[in-house]
């Protein structure tokens, strides 16, 4: 009976990575088309993009295979839109939902198996699989892992670069592989651009020093590889900095934004400074303002998860200083440059949540080797103390996790709702059809559906929009037409008219109900002349 129940205890150990990545696949694709409802505004320019490119070779300003697309003026990160068009393509070059956030849905669920290889590598299985756990059912890495922000792929593409490194290690090809994934970190957000040579520098430097990593073949090509992938990168910010004009190629475009943020990057210590207190705010109250953002009271890690970051951030330093001073290797520097590089992020720009997100893996790297020590510590002590630990503390992990996702379909869902809009899809499709059934040409639409969103809806691509939109402030336009529909973006109150049918937020019911027929969704109303 013993045996037996050793053998169960085995084979459940054996399994236990792709249980815990089974329960972290889940929380992430589950609903993931319905959960939530609507789509970001944000969201909605990746989709845009990804069907310009995808059906006419353009972004939403009409410029060719852009290294960085156009959105509100000041540009957005390509890689995204760049893995939607071979979904949407299979597709039959059409947008859902689903497929929109199964980009990130996946990366999210490879990083959770790329955390888990990288710290058994460094610390061995258990520690691994604390690492796996810890990621696994993060509120934030389930919460940011549902939509499809392009920013939001930065703190994976950084752990697979990282991973690769490490394999590289060991076998000099994988360099090719890190140098790849490094690459196409800086096509995921633009923020990272100066923190991913810094934490390369740091990682090579140390590797060459212990005798881990040599210049060899493998080295200088992953080095070239790297340096051919940043270029396009490089030239853009040349562009946009005034030093060259734009540079439009018959496949490429390296495009000059009309709202670039290079200035929003900090370089005084003052603002460095107001930037690290904001960060440090956000770490502390975990509150951003944004009801999408961060669930309270669960937060970014759960108030548990915090208590063992703080725990694992100590002795990581403690055990990196006595590296130092006995001039052994320590895997714990590598993860150090990784919290390292999030704090440079830190320094540069004001921290709200996605600016920062290069921070949350290294934190949660940092709680699950708290975690992973105090079991040790424990378990050396004594064994029966440190089962009843990792059971424990498994287990409060777990109620937290019930109780969060009870709250985030629950309360969370409605509030993100209505934040992302829903209801406009199905108010877009109802008007054209009552424009189409009264014969009328005009559709007005309250300034809050946000004009992507109304793109996106009509299947409005890049060269018709263009053809015929006219501009409020460039690049929001004030009004363009679509299959032969004129749709203005904002209301004029002062100039209600039984010519155009009305998309309108609950709040405006009381103007338009007497002269016109509303129709519901959610909290939206199509509002359609009576006469």
């Amino acid at each position: 009976m013993n045996q037996k129940k050793a053998n169960y205890s085995i084979l459940l150990y054996r399994l236990l990575p792709l249980i815990l990545i089974g329960l972290g696949a889940l929380l992430r694709f589950a609903c993931l088309g319905v959960v939530p409802g609507g789509i970001h505004q944000d969201e909605s320019f990746s989709v845009l993009n990804a069907l310009g490119l995808l059906h006419e070779g353009t972004d939403t300003a009409g410029r060719v295979m852009p290294v960085y697309l156009s959105d509100w003026g000041d540009g957005q990160s390509a890689l995204y839109s760049w893995l939607l068009i071979p979904l949407f393509a299979l597709n039959g070059g059409s947008f859902n939902l689903f497929l929109a956030r199964l980009p990130q849905a996946a990366v999210s669920v490879f990083t959770l198996w790329s955390v888990y290889w990288l710290i058994k590598r460094m610390f061995g299985k258990n520690a691994g699989l604390w690492a796996l756990f810890s990621l696994a059912i993060c509120p934030w890495h389930i919460m940011m892992s549902r939509w499809g922000l392009d920013a939001n792929l930065a703190p994976g593409f950084l752990i697979f670069g990282l991973t690769f490194f490490i394999k590289g290690l060991d076998k000099k090809p994988f360099l090719l592989v890190s140098a790849f994934f490094y690459g196409l970190s800086l096509y995921c957000y633009a923020v990272i651009w100066p923190i991913v040579p810094i934490m390369l520098l740091l990682q090579i430097v140390y590797s060459l020093r212990h005798k881990r990593l040599s210049i060899d073949k493998w080295g200088l090509l992953s080095a070239l590889l790297l340096f051919l992938m940043a270029l396009p990168l490089l030239l853009y910010v040349m562009v946009n900095s005034g030093l060259i004009p734009e540079v439009t190629l018959p496949f490429l475009t390296i495009p000059r934004a009309s709202g670039y943020r290079g200035s929003e990057i900090a370089l005084l210590p003052s603002e460095m400074w107001s930037n690290l207190k904001t960060a440090l705010r956000l770490l502390l109250f975990q509150n951003t303002g944004s009801p999408y953002d961060i669930l309270l009271p669960w937060g970014l890690f759960y108030d548990i998860g915090r208590i063992f970051i703080a725990v694992g951030a100590v002795l990581l330093l403690v055990k990196l200083v006595k590296s130092f001073l006995r001039r052994e290797f320590a895997w714990e520097y590598f993860l150090f440059v990784q919290l390292l590089g999030g704090g440079i992020v830190c320094l540069l720009v004001t921290a709200r949540l996605h600016q920062v997100n290069a921070l949350f893996i290294p934190l949660v790297l940092c709680e699950a080797y708290g975690l992973w020590n105090t079991a040790a510590f424990l378990l050396k002590k004594r064994a029966v103390i440190g089962r009843v630990f990792t059971s424990a503390v498994a287990a409060l992990y777990l109620v937290c996790l019930v109780l969060f996702q009870r709250d985030y379909y629950t309360d969370y869902k409605d509030t993100v709702n209505a934040y992302f809009a829903i209801g406009i899809e199905e108010c877009v499709a109802y008007a054209l059809e009552q424009c189409e059934e009264k014969g009328i040409d005009t559709i007005t639409v309250e300034k809050g559906a946000q004009w992507p969103r109304l793109l996106l809806y009509t299947n409005t691509l890049p060269s018709e929009y263009l053809e015929n939109v006219v501009y409020d402030t460039p690049p929001a336009p004030a009004s363009f037409e679509t299959h032969g529909i004129h749709v203005n973006t904002r209301i004029n109150y002062d100039a209600i008219n039984s010519h155009s049918i009305y998309i309108i937020y609950y709040t405006d019911v009381p103007v338009f109900e007497e002269d016109f027929t509303l129709t519901q969704f959610y909290d939206w109303y199509v509002a359609v002349p009576k006469a």
